[in-house]
């Protein structure tokens, strides 16, 4: 039995699939519920080591939810049985479209959901490996949550490097939670190297020191399986709308995607569980991935790297993610729906995930189609 009180189903003796069981088929392709095609071997493995990890990942941060306090409510809102209620961030539905929600990463103790994947790197290396000193490179949201990890697990010394395109904003929330962390006795570091993500990832691939670990942003596998936590807690959440209404046919998730790590552990996750889950049952779950079109986007500092991390393109496309690109003006206009509708801001690449709910017939809403836009950053 899958263990989290926040996003696992319970089985019981009478729970059955929502599809047919994986099988291989006559040409040698598992066959999952999702997978019209079926996926070879070959991808299908990476898949399910890296759901594994994203197990493992949500037991992680499971040890640290209380005291992250990632919900205002958190503490005081309990299930039936007296557990926590879930999930860790809301689903929140629009005033004013039905049949849409939004993932509301911009509630964390960071405002991004960033400190998924840092909580559960930084702990796995500490508590498997004994690391003490780490290194990382990040646009502001993922150093965020670097160092609001090391704030509860507090490592010998952590390096920041980012940026010189780096949002000022983030900049100045960095230095606040350097010098506490510094006056907390860990030795906390930022250090702004070159103008783009990818010139500040080099300098610090370069100039790692003797027993620093390195935590990637968008390639290490456990921060990645850190960001997947987020489809557990969106299976239990989208199975209780789905539940409520046995008229949606399909489920839409928009994402914004810069490294991939998001995206690919989101996906991972949800796609991969919600073939056991019987609200799904005759439901399709569908991605989509948007891209910065232009990488000198003022709104698009959150997702501005020039590339998706090979291994993550490589379970996108397994995955059957549809990868489309976003202009400045269409994360000025959803972040100004995103104002209108929740009353809060949030950071461009965010409020880019709503043009094609707004603007295409493929991903709008309807009785028949579920849409969650993920809200994955409110630094702004």
């Amino acid at each position: 039995m899958l263990e989290s009180p926040q996003a696992y189903l319970k089985f019981d003796l009478n729970h059955q699939p929502a599809s047919s069981i994986p099988a291989i088929d006559e040409d040698g392709r598992i066959r999952l519920p999702g997978f019209p095609a079926g996926l070879s071997i070959q991808s299908y493995l990476p898949l399910v080591h890296q759901f594994a990890k994203i197990l493992e990942a949500s037991r992680i941060l499971d040890r640290y939810r209380d005291s992250l306090r990632l919900m205002a409510r958190f503490n005081h809102a309990l299930s039936k049985n007296g557990e926590p209620q879930a999930p860790l961030t809301a689903i929140t539905p629009s005033t004013l479209l039905p049949h849409f929600h939004y993932k509301r990463e911009d509630q964390t103790a960071t405002r991004a959901y960033k400190l998924r994947g840092a909580m559960v790197g930084m702990a796995k290396l500490m508590e498997s490996n004994h690391v003490k000193r780490f290194l990382t490179v990040s646009t502001g949201n993922h150093a965020l949550g670097v160092l609001k990890a090391a704030e509860l697990l507090l490592p010998q010394s952590v390096r920041l490097v980012v940026p010189g395109n780096t949002a000022s904003l983030k900049l100045e929330k960095l230095r606040k939670a350097i010098d506490g962390l510094n006056a907390n006795g860990v030795q906390a570091d930022l250090l702004l190297r070159g103008q783009t993500f990818d010139e500040a990832r080099a300098w610090a691939l370069s100039n790692q020191q003797d027993h620093e670990a390195y935590l990637d942003p968008y390639c290490d596998p456990w921060v990645v399986a850190g960001q997947g936590t987020l489809g557990l807690e969106l299976l239990q959440q989208i199975g209780d709308l789905l539940r409520a209404s046995s008229e949606y046919e399909e489920v839409v998730i928009v994402s914004p995607i810069g490294g991939g790590g998001l995206l690919t552990g989101t996906a991972t996750a949800l796609k991969l569980a919600c073939a056991w889950e019987p609200a799904f049952r005759n439901v399709s779950v569908r991605f989509l991935g948007l891209r910065l079109d232009d990488l000198k986007a003022p709104l698009g500092d959150a997702i501005r790297v020039s590339e998706i991390a090979p291994t993550n393109e490589v379970a996108l496309q397994a995955l059957n993610v549809t990868i489309k690109t976003m202009t400045q003006a269409q994360m000025e206009q959803g972040v100004q729906f995103v104002r209108h509708d929740l009353g809060h801001t949030v950071e461009g690449a965010s409020g880019g995930t709503l043009y094609p709910v707004l603007s295409e017939a493929d991903y709008q809403p309807s009785p028949r189609r579920l849409v969650i836009s993920l809200l994955s950053g409110g630094n702004a």
